[in-house]
Formats: C-alpha cells, sequence, structure tokens
C-alpha cells in the first residue's frame, strides 16, 4: 500500500514538473508593461495557529507556463504550483455530566494545490490558493475511555495571502484560509 501511494505522488510531482516553467524567479518574467510578474520558485516555512491550535508546515512553489490574465499597465499575475505538507494540533475540553473530558487531535496534512500570483508591483503580490490533501490525525488523552482514536481523510483549504519579496531572495508570507492563520518565510531563487 505505501508503494503504490509513493508511484502516485511520484506521478503527481511529475506532472507538475511538466506543466512547471524552468525559468528561475531571477530569469525572464512575463507580464504587460513596467511591471512584469516574476517567477518565483522556492521554499516556504510556516508557523501555523489553526483554529484552536498550533502548526508548522512547508511548501514548495513552482511556476505554471499559463498566460497572464492580466492585461493591465500597473498589475501583472503568474500562476504556480504549491505541494507541502503541515502538522497540525488542536487541544480540546468539554464539561459534561459524568465530568470532563480532555483531548488533543494532532493531524499530518501532506497538500498539493495552485495559487494566483497578483503582482502589484515586483516586490509585492496578492494571492487566493486552493489546495487538496489528505489528512492523517490520531488523538491523545482518550486512550483510557474510548481506546486509540485515529482518523484520515480528503483536506480541501480555501486561502488568500500576502508576499512581499525582500532584497536577498527572501520572501515574507501571511495567509489565511480554511486551516487557520498562517506566518512565514520564504526562500525564493
Amino acid at each position: 500500500m505505501n508503494t503504490a501511494r509513493a508511484i502516485i505522488l511520484l506521478s503527481l510531482l511529475s506532472s507538475a514538473n511538466a506543466f512547471a516553467q524552468t525559468d528561475p524567479g531571477s530569469g525572464p518574467a512575463i507580464g504587460t508593461g513596467s511591471n512584469p510578474a516574476p517567477a518565483p520558485v522556492g521554499l516556504s516555512v510556516w508557523g501555523m495557529v489553526p483554529w484552536g491550535g498550533f502548526g508548522a508546515g512547508v511548501r514548495y512553489m513552482m511556476p505554471l507556463s499559463i498566460d497572464p490574465l492580466i492585461k493591465s499597465e500597473g498589475i501583472s499575475d503568474r500562476f504556480a504550483l504549491e505541494f507541502g505538507a503541515d502538522i497540525l494540533r488542536y487541544s480540546y475540553s468539554f464539561a459534561y455530566a459524568g465530568g470532563g473530558l480532555d483531548y488533543s487531535w494532532t493531524s499530518v496534512l501532506p497538500v498539493f494545490g495552485m495559487m494566483w500570483n497578483v503582482w502589484l508591483n515586483e516586490k509585492f503580490a496578492l494571492y487566493p490558493k486552493l489546495e487538496l490533501g489528505y489528512a492523517f490525525g490520531w488523538a491523545s488523552g482518550l486512550d483510557s475511555k474510548y481506546g486509540s482514536v485515529s482518523h484520515g481523510g480528503l483536506f480541501l483549504n480555501g486561502a488568500a495571502g500576502v508576499m512581499y519579496r525582500l532584497a536577498n531572495g527572501m520572501a515574507l508570507r501571511a495567509e489565511a484560509g480554511v486551516a487557520g492563520l498562517k506566518l512565514g518565510v520564504g526562500w525564493l531563487f
């Protein structure tokens, strides 16, 4: 079963790579007018505040060879694929007639998604993003009453974010979506 998952993941990554552009972020940019959109490629790491917990994540971004949608002199756009994983931990406390129930839930979430970067200038972008993943999760603190509890399932995340490129190739990122709030730093090349 693990071999089948690895084969599926490798085929998805190779398909994404076939559609991705080969030019790095410092290479040619596309766009119109005096504000061409950069083509960032790189790694980002997150600190996360999901609704009711905390977590961390990592993403790798690759530009796509899709024509820009915006035909403006001052604004340009770029599409990109992003894939990676998050680890999330939630804590719960419930009171009921028989006593209390305190437990935590941990999820590992591999994801794959697409984003549309709208560059307002060569340093600052806004983006919507859609991600699909599969969550693997388990509970802690329920063993004495309910036995071992685990769960997995499909995960769909819609998010909106901002990205600010620094002069040294790093980028600051912030994102809000179904999964919660994310603050991170990226290394774009």
